[in-house]
């Protein structure tokens, strides 16, 4: 399979070779969304044959025209407008600060999507963003999974034009609790292991301590740089958001390790590619490893993310306020206060159940 990859996107070249003076971003955007395509770009932006863009989000609009010319006109009419100047907008300012990822694409085009859907769903009824109300939105909701949640931005963007009314949909993330947290015990003996087993892999050392200890997801761990880990005297430095983070001597040694070692690439192209400054770079040009492959080797060291991460963030959300926690860990202040409330309030109904046992007991 590799080899029938490799042997698809090395064809294209030698077609687009013969076929143009030259190979350009617009020449690609012609092709196919395909795999091989997507491969090729990469490759030649990581050799500095292309220019570097945002190879994520510019790939959205081409996806939208070929989407919005299956729609009727009515609904094209609406979504072309959310979708440039709303979902794709922001996306872009937050590029801006961010590195863009697979994700930012997802994002993008999940609530295109939906509210693609949406307006069928209206049709279907007979009904009309304009004319359609709560009920019907509620409706919408109960029909299908968590995922038609996603419809809120596209209610909000419509109100704020006066093209539908004050319409609502639950945000399910401001009231639910973590479903799982990892004890501290358990915490601590996954971490002793990733910080001593020299049989593990030293990327998932890294990794897994990164997730124990400080709560990061796959998706943050696999974009840190080289540049984010500094040394001044005999202590090494993590940059995760803005304020460097002092790292215990025993994950200094495996970052400064994982950091020495050698850049190994699969690529055809790896003559010409510059060495990664990623810490976690994958298997093609230029790009980091894919982080669902990294969530799945750390499921199985016995590393469930989810509540790995809970445990660490309920760790120290006890130790730090919000700002300094959001600030250290690069969450956004409201999951910091989210965060800290949580541990706040469990601590305090602990402390009333002592106060009820001694009453009871005395």
């Amino acid at each position: 399979m590799l080899l029938l990859y490799r042997a698809e996107w090395l064809s294209l070249l030698g077609r687009l070779a013969r076929e143009h003076e030259e190979i350009t971003h617009a020449v690609l955007d012609e092709l196919p969304a395909r795999q091989h395509v997507h491969y090729l770009r990469r490759a030649l932006m990581a050799s500095e044959i292309l220019p570097d863009r945002d190879e994520y989000l510019d790939s959205v609009p081409s996806w939208l025209e070929a989407m919005l010319a299956k729609q009727p006109a009515h609904i094209a009419r609406l979504i072309r407008p959310y979708a440039s100047w709303s979902v794709l907008r922001r996306a872009r300012s937050r590029s801006q600060h961010h590195e863009s990822t697979p994700s930012v694409r997802k994002y993008a085009r999940a609530r295109i999507l939906i509210a693609i859907n949406f307006l069928t769903w209206l049709d279907g009824c007979n009904l009309t963003l304009g004319t359609a109300t709560q009920a019907h939105v509620d409706a919408w909701l109960d029909g299908g999974t968590t995922t038609h949640y996603r419809l809120r931005d596209f209610l909000l963007w419509a109100h704020s034009r006066r093209l539908a009314a004050e319409l609502t949909v639950p945000w399910l993330g401001s009231r639910e609790d973590p479903d799982e947290i990892l004890t501290d015990d358990h915490r601590w003996q996954l971490l002793r292991q990733c910080l001593s087993n020299d049989e593990i892999p030293l990327q998932l050392r890294v990794a897994g301590s990164l997730v124990l200890l400080y709560g990061q997801v796959p998706q943050h761990i696999v974009r840190i740089t080289r540049s984010q880990l500094t040394t001044k005297g005999a202590h090494t430095y993590l940059t995760l958001e803005e304020s460097p983070m002092l790292l215990p001597p025993p994950l200094a040694d495996l970052f400064q390790r994982l950091a020495a070692a050698p850049v190994t690439s699969r690529s055809a192209l790896r003559g010409l590619v510059k060495d990664s400054h990623l810490l976690f770079p994958g298997t093609g040009p230029g790009g980091g490893m894919d982080h669902g492959r990294l969530t799945l080797k750390l499921n199985q060291l016995g590393i469930r993310v989810r509540p790995a991460r809970n445990g660490a963030l309920c760790a120290l959300a006890s130790d730090l306020p919000a700002a300094v926690l959001a600030d250290l860990l690069g969450i956004h202040i409201t999951t910091a206060v989210r965060w800290v409330r949580l541990v706040k309030r469990d601590w305090t109904s602990y402390l009333a159940s002592r106060d009820s046992s001694t009453q009871v007991g005395s």
